[in-house]
């Protein structure tokens, strides 16, 4: 029995000093924890910071949908004249890295450099609110879709042989 307790606890040093060591080796670029969303607060305790919690954390999602809607009416249709016109663009941030989803631009109608700019900042906000939530997702990677350009409209095509804009 003591031999027993006496491997169990050294196969448990052994373990938790390799776990160590392969934390150490990452070096400056450790990912440290994300800070809650907030603080837990027991609404049977103090229902007025509850509330006030709870209205923090609505606030941010609302941003974030407001900033999307904001970007698909600039969007709109995604008309063009030719594919040149089209771009496939990341759109979102998945928990674990890389875009959620992508979406089809047309550049006929937009200033280019402003529209990349909004989706670039709404993408950086839903990458800083999943880290904030400290959300999961299943890490799978979503394909690059194709452009095609049917009827005058950019349009997203899965496993397509067209060019990628």
């Amino acid at each position: 029995m003591r031999m027993t307790t006496a491997l169990m606890l050294a196969a448990t040093m052994l373990l938790v000093a390799c776990q160590q060591g392969q934390a150490n080796s990452e070096g400056a670029g450790q990912r440290v924890a994300p800070e809650p969303l907030v603080e837990p607060i027991d609404p049977q305790v103090n229902p007025v910071a509850a509330v006030k919690a709870r209205k923090q954390q609505m606030t941010a999602d609302v941003n974030l949908n407001a900033m999307r809607s904001e970007i698909m009416t600039l969007i709109g249709d995604a008309k063009a004249d030719n594919i040149a016109q089209c771009r496939v663009v990341a759109f979102g941030s998945k928990p674990c890295g890389g875009p959620s989803s992508y979406i089809a631009v047309s550049v006929k109608a937009l200033d280019e450099e402003h529209i990349m700019a909004l989706i670039h900042k709404y993408n950086a906000a839903v990458k800083a609110d999943n880290e904030r939530r400290g959300l999961m997702s299943d890490c799978a990677v979503v394909p690059k879709p194709a452009v095609v350009l049917e009827n005058g409209v950019c349009t997203l095509k899965a496993g397509a042989d067209t060019a990628i804009y």
